[in-house]
């Protein structure tokens, strides 16, 4: 006897750190502050997928795969493997969301939220890869909902 999936199971909460790639749910959510999310989507395909991290890169030498999706430098090189196990990275749409700066003074440079979009847009430059969608910055927090079937991302912005 098959269980049926109800509404709630079939959205997958992306909590900071997480991160999930495939097509078994029919939409992603997550809620972003200085955090940064990278989407991406296989409009072919029908699947996609969505890295949540906490900071560019580990601090400390010592590598945690336990936490590897907390970092940029290891969750967007997890999220690239899946994503090269169907198709090649320049054939899906990606999307940037995230890293607002939290101390709410707008005037940081060089606050986590900043590190956290530059490194992803870095990241994006190196490898070549375009985004289709962004939505990054500013002094308020977000959540989204990716939709996989179709790939719409719908992105509200709170006040913190």
């Amino acid at each position: 006897m098959s269980e049926e999936l109800t509404p709630q199971d079939m959205r997958l909460n992306v909590h900071p750190g997480e991160w999930y790639f495939g097509n078994e749910y029919e939409s992603l959510y997550t809620v972003l502050g200085s955090c940064v999310a990278l989407s991406v989507w296989h409009p072919t395909l029908k699947l996609g997928g969505l890295c949540h991290y906490l900071l560019p890169v580990q601090p400390g030498h010592t590598p945690d795969q336990d936490n590897a999706g907390r970092y940029g430098k290891t969750a967007l090189m997890l999220l690239k493997q899946a994503m090269q196990r169907y198709a090649a990275p320049s054939e899906y749409q990606l999307g940037l969301f995230g890293g607002c700066d939290t101390m709410s003074s707008g005037m940081s440079n060089y606050g986590i939220g900043k590190q956290n979009i530059l490194f992803a847009q870095r990241w994006l430059q190196d490898e070549k890869l375009v985004v289709t969608q962004t939505d990054v910055g500013g002094t308020s927090s977000r959540s989204l909902i990716f939709e996989l079937l179709s790939g719409v991302i719908n992105v509200k912005h709170y006040a913190l």
